[in-house]
């Protein structure tokens, strides 16, 4: 995720902690390829979780708890991530 020049500064720096965040789940869960988040009544929850390859459903959910406590820290820590983390689909960077 890159960081948007024109975003005030305070989205900026939560830009900067929330890639710095995704890097390190993706590192941590090389199984990830990927995950949406969603907002449905002014609520966040993760959706669209993409694994390869097909783990078992305790795996998965060790996956799926990683990604929901990285998020839920980062907007206890940053609140205004929220901002820009509603309806976005993150992936996996392939170098």
């Amino acid at each position: 995720m890159k960081t948007q020049p024109s975003l005030e500064p305070r989205l900026q720096r939560a830009g900067r902690d929330l890639e710095a965040q995704l890097e390190s789940l993706f590192e941590r869960c090389p199984d990830l390829w990927g995950f949406s988040v969603q907002d449905r009544d002014n609520e966040l929850f993760v959706s669209d979780v993409g694994i390869t390859p097909r783990l078992s459903a305790e795996q998965y959910g060790d996956i799926y708890e990683d990604i929901t406590k990285t998020l839920a820290a980062l907007l206890d820590e940053r609140p205004e991530v929220c901002e820009l983390l509603r309806a976005r689909t993150f992936a996996r960077v392939l170098h």
